[in-house]
């Protein structure tokens, strides 16, 4: 029979479960891990920020993806295409989905983009879990994540994810996982994720492995060592400027670097706004400073964050001027506050806990105004095309409809003039003709950013913009004399632009016509 002991017990246990039962705090259910969270707002990422598979600079990895596929494509500028195939295996390994599963190329693209916006997430989960100890703070540095995820970076030209897919959408997450596998001090993980990274894109593998072993000195306790090394590289920059300052830049390069497009390359010619997103974020990792650095794996990364970013400052202003030299343009220096940018946002998860647990309403508040924010800037700057520009869906805007009629009936070795400035035209949305048409044209301003990093490419590009520049305004023999023996063979003209040659098609934007007859 039962002693009394254990009758008592029972009962007690009894009690307490009916209690725990009756109380407003006990869950049937448990919550949902955050865990699971990335692969659920994967989808709310696309539909607050859109895509533009196009657009942008996934015009330029598009169009290498196109050539890839069929090496007959863009017969006169190819170079300009293969400019960054060459150096990572992003467009290599859509090409070679593309050929593996037979499906087409758009479907292939948003894949690529869904899983990068995955990844993006992930990563950002597992630095909150190297941060931060309870769910709640990596919820909130998930939905900060999402509601920043096309915030630009300053004024580098640079979203901290691009609503398109480009080699920096794999690349920026393999930076963050590379820099939680350093805070573990897994060093053959960190290793791998860096040098899988280099592949994708060496630029930002480059301000990866900076930031790591900044951060390696610093989470070990030889800050000063890290202050030595930063300083030291500023030497070195200075010493290389002084010693290439008397290398006059072509006039070819200088043109394509310094036209208006171009201005996030000096500092010298950001807006106040734009500095403004460069230097604050600064005191903001200096508040993170409030520990020990080397007993606090949040000082740390501030601490790393703000030794990186004042060096990167210090070299832009001081040795890459608008004038010249140009020695460290090609490495566009402050983009190394890409990095810095989402890492900032992973910590900021820890203020919108805090927010949180004071008040919930406002904390909900405070997500609800950065996801309509974001959602209204992306509108605000695709004006003309679909939020969404799904695969199966039809042009949005009069210039891709031109794209795509070029694309279906002209020969496939046209190749198209134009005036040099249309892919910046507001309505066209930066939509990349070679990717979209699938065929070649004359150089124009979207390839100086090419030039940029690629100084060779600048006489080939200036000689073939500077002869477009007027097209518009020439008459037909003008245009003969000067475009034919760059190698045009078709036009895109405006719809009121003079000219005998035919145009077999037209809307409000545009008409193309034939040089050739």
């Amino acid at each position: 029979m039962p002693t009394a002991s254990a009758l008592k017990t029972s009962s007690s246990k009894r009690a307490a479960l009916v209690i725990d039962e009756q109380s407003p705090n006990h869950h049937r259910t448990r919550s949902i891990p955050s865990s699971l969270a990335p692969l659920l707002l994967t989808p709310i990422v696309l539909l607050v920020h859109g895509y533009h598979p196009y657009a942008g600079d996934a015009g330029i990895y598009v169009a290498g993806v196109r050539h890839i596929l069929d090496p007959s494509l863009y017969p006169l500028n190819a170079v300009f295409v293969t400019a960054f195939t060459r150096l990572s295996i992003f467009p290599w390994t859509i090409a070679t989905l593309v050929r593996l599963s037979h499906a087409p190329l758009s479907s292939v693209l948003l894949a690529a983009h869904l899983l990068s916006i995955l990844l993006f997430l992930i990563a950002c989960h597992q630095l909150a879990g190297r941060l931060f100890n309870n769910e709640s703070a990596r919820w909130s540095c998930l939905l900060l994540a999402v509601g920043c995820f096309t915030l630009p970076v300053a004024g580098t030209a640079l979203f901290v994810m691009d609503p398109y897919v480009t080699a920096r959408s794999f690349s920026t997450p393999l930076s963050l996982m590379a820099v939680a596998a350093c805070i573990d001090r897994a060093w053959l993980r960190t290793i791998l994720l860096l040098a899988l990274t280099a592949l994708i894109h060496p630029l930002m593998a480059a301000y990866t492995v900076g930031f790591v072993v900044l951060h390696t000195l610093i989470a070990s306790g030889r800050t000063r060592e890290a202050l030595t090394l930063s300083l030291a590289l500023v030497a070195a920059c200075g010493v290389a400027f002084g010693l290439a300052h008397g290398t006059p830049a072509s006039p070819a390069y200088r043109q394509a670097v310094s036209l208006p497009a171009r201005t996030f390359l000096f500092l010298a010619r950001w807006h106040w706004y734009e500095i403004l997103g460069l230097v604050l974020p600064l005191p903001l990792f200096a508040l993170g400073l409030r520990h020990p650095v080397s007993a606090s794996r949040n000082g740390a990364i501030c601490l790393t964050c703000l030794l990186l970013g004042t060096t990167s400052i210090v070299i832009a202003a001081a040795f890459v001027p608008p004038a010249g030299p140009y020695l460290f343009v090609p490495l566009q220096i402050l983009r190394s506050f890409h990095l810095i940018y989402a890492l900032g946002i992973v910590l900021c998860g820890g203020v919108l806990t805090a927010l949180w647990s004071r008040s919930r309403i406002a904390a909900i508040c405070v997500v609800v105004v950065l996801f309509a924010g974001t959602f209204a800037a992306q509108r605000l700057s695709w004006t003309g095309s679909s939020h969404i520009e799904w695969p199966v869906a039809g042009p949005a805007i009069p210039y891709q409809q031109a794209f795509l009629w070029i694309r279906d009936h002209t020969p496939r070795n046209a190749v198209f003039a134009f005036n040099p400035r249309l892919v910046y035209v507001p309505e066209e949305d930066e939509q990349g003709f070679r990717a979209i048409a699938e065929r070649d044209h004359l150089a124009d301003d979207k390839d100086a950013g090419i030039v940029a990093v690629i100084p060779r490419l600048a006489d080939r590009w200036a000689l073939q913009r500077n002869a477009e520049l007027n097209i518009d305004r020439m008459i037909d023999s003008e245009r003969i004399a000067t475009l034919a023996p760059l190698g045009a063979t078709w036009l895109l003209l405006p719809p009121n632009a003079n000219t005998e040659f035919p145009c077999p098609w037209r809307n409000r934007v545009l008409q193309v016509c034939n040089m050739e007859h």
